[in-house]
């Protein structure tokens, strides 16, 4: 059975896209919201498993970390990095394949990223929106710049706190010389109070399509930043 904290996990970073309707089901919004705020996680394995892109993901990573599909390690992996991605090879990037193949993403895309095998395979969620390409497993979202920064993980300090939007200064992407660089930009972003309680100016927050999602510890944040340079640099 998973853990509480790592279904919490799952459900934090699943919930922008799915509320907004790019993945998983209708169901999912207030079951995610309930687990998140008050514990209460029943059914929250059955929802991940309706997700085309992080279903495929997390069912991979339970062959790079012999974790459960559900463990807080691998859920921690995909949505903000940790050791456990050291241990993805090259046999990953072919099982992630055939998992999106099974969860119902087209032929073509598949056989596309056959042919388009990474430098790197680096099995969490930035890798997805830049060498998958946001939207394109669902045709949910066009692939753009615009896209990209609202799909990938974005952190950044609190400056101002409103009452139901956070100002942040973002990490995020831009096109610089022609590659995709860290860069900052300040914005608003919409928030829970029952999400991220007592959040403050100064604290950390991961941004999940214009959503704060979760205070992040030191840890997190430098996990994040980690791996995120670390796809980029893959990706070239």
């Amino acid at each position: 059975m998973a853990e509480k904290k790592a279904l919490q996990l799952a459900a934090r970073f699943a919930l922008p896209p799915n509320s907004l309707g790019y993945c998983g089901r209708g169901t999912a919004p207030a079951k995610f919201r309930e687990c998140i705020e008050k514990g209460a996680c029943e059914g929250i394995a059955k929802e991940v498993g309706k997700f085309i892109v992080l279903n495929p993901y997390l069912e991979t990573l339970t062959a790079v970390t012999g974790k459960d599909k559900l463990s807080y390690a691998g859920v921690e992996a995909y949505w903000l990095g940790n050791e456990e991605l050291k241990k993805a090879k090259g046999e990953h990037y072919k099982l992630l394949l055939s998992n999106l193949a099974k969860q119902g993403v087209p032929e073509w895309l598949v056989a596309e990223l056959e042919r388009d095998k990474p430098k790197k395979f680096i099995p969490c969620h930035l890798f997805q929106v830049l060498h998958v390409g946001v939207g394109r497993a669902s045709g949910s979202v066009p692939f753009n710049m615009e896209t990209i920064n609202n799909c990938m993980i974005r952190w950044g300090k609190v400056t101002e706190v409103g009452r139901a939007r956070l100002t942040v200064n973002l990490i995020s992407l831009a096109k610089m010389k022609g590659k995709k660089k860290l860069t900052v930009l300040e914005g608003k972003y919409k928030y829970r109070e029952e999400m991220l309680p007592g959040v403050k100016v100064g604290e950390t927050v991961a941004v999940h399509w214009k959503q704060a999602v979760k205070i992040l510890t030191e840890r997190e944040e430098a996990n994040l930043k980690r791996w995120s340079e670390a796809v980029l640099e893959a990706e070239g």
